[in-house]
């Protein structure tokens, strides 16, 4: 409990704002809790935003921890075959995650309490700041039920009031995450009518782009194509089993078959998220992403992404490899991909490892992998601290809601089956996210012409759009397998959750793994996260309901979410 209702009391919760972000760039649009009686709406709203950064930014806690979970589970990151690998990277760090989230709530609560406590003739001009905070709130709150399945929400984040930890406790029950999905689903298509309306309030606007730090920067568009993109997110994962795939599949046809009404984000100058800003870290992306990265080890390359992209099995690309491939991995010395083998054990791999560091020693390179990494240049930087300067914190993507419409198109999600559809939007986004990884290499801090890679020392020459069209129709096939390997991929290091989410919602890409015999109770990826100590600790009455009601086994970590497969992965040794 003490995790979740971490705020400060006296009735003003802008935890550490003015500390925390004093930047010239933001400092103003923060209040001062210890220079001020009250605290605005809009202010809330910037700290609602705040509180968020680590898990919705490149901020270096959240990929650190997600390579080691989500993004090994999702086969988006390779493994050496460590042992418990996995555990993951412990309930320690799930613990941060659970207490992350109920902070950004908690700011939320203060924002939802200011506002009903404005007089009838203020709040038409604050609505905005209501709508797109608990907007930002419940995007988190879909990863929090994507991780852990029921948690506290409605009743949560109330200690600040009266300081009454009894009854706080006690309304800090553990919502059904079915009625959750439910709820947000219905919350988001209010707020997109709000936007469609064609009321937004002059005033509220005006005030939002003072408070905004997004690259929307208070424009209304940008952030309704933003919820409206959002609630088709929440819908997809949805859609597939379990008890919510009615509101999603009616969801996604009001969304399709409106698109004046319900815009959507439809190319990559509509990509929402956080712009960098090298003057503080909560907002240097770059070096931010390269120290988790580099200091994690965990930036290898997997064979199922080799696999995805149409690698020839001697590690060398030729014409009818992803265009992606040079500018999201380094190659080796020798112009090869090569990843982590699964049949191979850890110790063979780090003997493999040793022997090509001793050969490039020899050859001029000391600080030349054989295995492939993420790319040093666009994303992981020549080392730790050192990386991509100009490195976008992506919320949601034009590339992404292309592959989504494909995928409902499809298989008739809401909306008539229709290949047709579905074809083109899979080959818009194929271009879509090749020009996003592109852009993100070329413009990068530390890109160099003649010479891309720090590592592979290859020629880098981008494709043509021609080229780029040409390879999305080589692919193409109608099937679901082939549009969510390309959703996943697109998601890829920069958003591992949402990869592992494609991955158990629909067993694809298929990922294949090496049982862990090193350590008996955990020998498989798990299906979701357990509940962390602390809850056990401070909310143990409603987290052992919870429990009971919810874990098919001891740990949790076999225990399957409502949407997804059982068995999402293929064990192969």
């Amino acid at each position: 409990m003490k995790k979740i209702f971490s705020l400060l009391a006296g009735g003003i919760a802008l935890v550490s704002l003015a500390s925390s972000c004093a930047d010239s760039a933001y400092d103003d649009k923060y209040a001062d809790p210890s220079q001020t009686a009250t605290v605005g709406v809009p202010q809330v709203f910037t700290g609602v935003m705040f509180k968020g950064n680590t898990w919705m930014n490149p901020i270096y806690y959240r990929h650190w921890i997600q390579s080691t979970t989500s993004g090994l589970f999702s086969g988006v990151i390779g493994t050496t075959n460590s042992r418990a690998r996995y555990m993951g990277s412990g309930e320690g760090r799930y613990d941060d995650r659970w207490k992350d989230f109920y902070d950004m709530l908690t700011q939320q609560r203060l924002l939802e309490y200011n506002y009903e406590n404005l007089s009838e003739t203020e709040k038409p001009s604050n609505i905005i700041f209501y709508y797109l905070g608990r907007t930002l709130v419940q995007s988190q709150l879909h990863e929090m039920l994507s991780i852990f399945g029921d948690v506290p929400y409605n009743g949560a984040g109330t200690l600040w009031k009266d300081g009454d930890y009894n009854a706080a406790k006690e309304k800090c029950v553990y919502d059904d995450d079915v009625a959750l999905y439910k709820q947000i689903l219905v919350d988001l298509k209010e707020v997109g009518d709000y936007f469609a309306s064609g009321n937004v309030n002059t005033v509220g606007l005006t005030s939002l782009s003072r408070q905004d730090y997004t690259i929307a920067a208070g424009d209304a568009t940008l952030w309704q194509k933003y919820v409206n993109s959002l609630r088709l997110r929440i819908a997809l994962h949805l859609s597939t089993a379990g008890d919510c795939t009615a509101e999603a599949h009616a969801a996604i046809a009001e969304i399709l078959n409106n698109p004046s009404q319900y815009p959507l984000i439809d190319n990559n100058t509509e990509n929402m998220g956080v712009t960098a800003n090298t003057q503080k870290d909560d907002f240097n992306f770059g070096k931010s992403f390269s120290q988790a990265l580099r200091s994690s080890g965990m930036a290898a390359c997997s064979q199922t992404i080799l696999d995805a992209m149409n690698l020839p099995a001697n590690g060398i690309p030729d014409e009818n490899t992803d265009p992606r491939l040079e500018v999201m991995y380094d190659c080796n010395p020798d112009g090869q991909y090569i990843a982590y083998d699964v049949m191979m054990t850890e110790a063979e791999i780090t003997t493999l490892t040793d022997e090509k560091r001793k050969e490039y020693v020899q050859r001029g390179m000391p600080q030349a992998n054989y295995f492939c990494e993420i790319d040093t240049i666009a994303a992981a930087g020549w080392a730790e601290y050192q990386g991509n300067e100009n490195f976008f914190g992506l919320w949601l993507s034009a590339a992404e809601v292309s592959f989504s419409k494909a995928e409902a198109y499809l298989m008739g999600y809401g909306v008539g089956t229709d290949a047709n559809k579905a074809k083109a939007n899979f080959i818009e986004g194929v271009k879509q996210s090749t020009e996003y990884y592109w852009n993100l290499k070329e413009n990068s801090s530390l890109h160099k012409d003649g010479n891309d890679s720090y590592r592979g020392f290859r020629p880098l020459v981008r494709p043509t759009n021609d080229a780029i069209a040409a390879y999305a129709e080589s692919i193409w096939k109608p099937t679901q397998e082939a549009i969510c390997t390309q959703l996943w991929l697109n998601f890829g290091f920069i958003n591992k959750l949402e990869a592992w989410n494609v991955v158990r919602r629909t067993g694809y890409p298929v990922v294949e793994f090496a049982t862990d015999n090193q350590i008996s109770n955990y020998p498989t990826p798990p299906n979701r996260l357990p509940y962390p100590n602390n809850e056990l600790t401070y909310n143990s009455e409603n987290c052992q309901a919870a429990i009971a009601k919810n874990y098919e086994e001891p740990s949790g970590y076999y225990t399957n979410l409502f949407w997804a497969k059982k068995t999402y992965y293929k064990m192969v040794r």
